[in-house]
């Protein structure tokens, strides 16, 4: 039982940390003054004054050790909270940024609430509040069912941290940015390993505030000797330096913090979609013509990955792009018809993949894909199931030659195209030789890479002639629908 003068001196002291995370975490946790580095305050005064903050970092810069202590600091000081965080496995959220949060309660200066578990530290038995920190881990098979759950906390103070944040899946960042809370704070972190992914971007964009953390900023690289435990210093660096080179990736993300100009390993399409970059196939005034149909080709799913085909002749070009999660199809159907008002398109059949028509979505929801698209009077058609995905793959290869994609519309879909891969044997690779599966990785970038798979097997299907002033007319009443 904590006396009421302990709780009156843990409510000055996180009055006081509110101002100065870093003051708190010298004064209320377990960090010494010695060990509070310049670029560990810059992070905890990021946090304080932005919504957003992304740190690009290179390995061994007290990054996952901050985090924890800064997600101890802000549960502690802010009242009521709740302290969100994840990372890409299980593994990475118990025993890299929990382990420290664990560590930095036990061996606090002060009496903390609550009792954290290996992802869990609820103060609301204490309190009678919602008042928690939750540790939460997003491999692809259980990613739906965790961005729901992200997107169902609500609190006052919110603190999300993205720890390893380039292998967070896209489901989790858009999760994120749905949560509304009236102080709201995220902290993405990590290595910027791919110039591909959400990361990457976040360090790339303007709105949200950025720090990099270099090895050469480590009290021990500038020293040259071991002031902090477990920071890497020059020994570290010389080390890259040599094996690498100083103008390599392999520096440039480890050592420097900064981000890759390497694409991912083991990509299915990266050369491909380079050829077609240098044609100029990847244009900016690849516009609709309304002589011609706009076809549909989605791949359902949690993420759902929609794209916008017309055929001209023997180019096929992917003139829009549309990808959300956790929308039902009704609402893709609205997003549909204000394209159809705002673009004038003209749609010919919609293509789905064949289980978007089968008994086990007829029984969950009364209906398939294809009976609530058909509803709406468009025409839906499913797709023959494919031999196998890597057969799919090699005939998207060659179909590639014939598309042309707009430039800023389907940013997104030319950005997954170039990044899917392979799936890599993690526990046979080493980090100069990688071995892959014979499978494609499941990480956000597979909903539009199967769109296009799909549509290399519907273009069959989709008509690239002028359509005549009969047809276009048959079209636009099929889509005339009494609402």
């Amino acid at each position: 039982m904590i006396s009421d003068s302990v709780k009156a001196e843990a409510k000055k002291l996180a009055e006081r940390g509110r101002r100065d995370y870093s003051w708190y975490m010298t004064h209320a946790l377990d960090v010494k003054s010695e060990y509070l580095w310049s670029k560990m305050r810059e992070v905890n005064n990021s946090v304080r004054d932005n919504e957003r903050t992304a740190v690009g970092a290179g390995h061994g810069v007290s990054k996952t050790y901050n985090a924890g202590r800064l997600a101890l600091t802000f549960l502690n000081c802010y009242y009521p909270s709740t302290v969100i965080t994840t990372a890409p496995t299980g593994n990475q959220v118990k025993n890299e940024l929990w382990r420290e949060i664990r560590e930095a309660h036990s061996k606090a200066r002060i009496p903390l609430g609550g009792k954290p578990t290996t992802t869990m530290l609820d103060m609301q038995p204490e309190t009678g509040v919602k008042w928690f920190a939750i540790g939460i881990s997003t491999r692809p098979d259980t990613v739906t069912g965790e961005a729901t759950k992200i997107q169902g906390f609500h609190n006052k103070y919110m603190l999300i941290v993205l720890d390893e944040a380039a292998g967070i899946l896209p489901e989790i960042w858009r999760a994120i940015e749905h949560i509304g809370a009236p102080f709201k704070r995220v902290l993405a972190i990590g290595n910027a390993t791919s110039k591909f992914g959400d990361f990457p971007a976040a360090l790339r964009d303007p709105s949200w505030n950025h720090i990099r953390i270099s090895v050469t900023d480590t009290p021990n690289f500038k020293s040259g000797r071991d002031i902090i435990p477990g920071v890497y210093g020059r020994k570290y660096e010389r080390r890259i330096r040599l094996k690498y080179g100083k103008d390599s990736d392999q520096y440039r993300v480890r050592v420097m913090g900064g981000i890759s100009e390497k694409g991912a390993e083991g990509a299915y399409y990266e050369k491909k979609m380079n050829e077609l970059r240098k044609k100029g196939r990847i244009k900016e005034d690849l516009d609709h013509n309304p002589n011609y149909p706009v076809y549909i080709v989605i791949d359902f799913g949690y993420t759902t990955a929609v794209g916008f085909v017309q055929v001209i002749e023997d180019n096929v070009n992917f003139i829009n792009y549309y990808e959300d999660s956790g929308l039902s199809i009704e609402n893709y159907v609205t997003i549909f018809d204000e394209l159809k008002d705002s673009e004038g398109y003209r749609y010919g059949d919609i293509f789905v993949p064949c289980d978007m028509d089968s008994n086990a979505t007829r029984i969950i929801t009364g209906q398939t894909a294809l009976d609530t698209l058909r509803q709406f009077k468009f025409s839906a058609k499913a797709l023959p199931k494919e031999r196998s995905v890597n057969e799919g793959i090699q005939r998207t290869k060659k179909f590639l030659d014939r598309c042309r994609f707009h430039k800023t519309k389907c940013e997104r879909l030319v950005e997954c195209m170039e990044a899917y891969h392979e799936k890599k044997n993690k526990l046979m690779s080493t980090e100069d030789k990688p071995v892959f599966t014979g499978g494609p990785e499941k990480d956000g970038t597979d909903h539009a890479a199967d769109m296009v798979r799909y549509a290399s097997k519907a273009v069959k299907k989709m008509s690239g002639h002028k359509m005549t002033a009969e047809e276009a007319e048959e079209i636009w009443d099929r889509h005339r629908r009494p609402y």
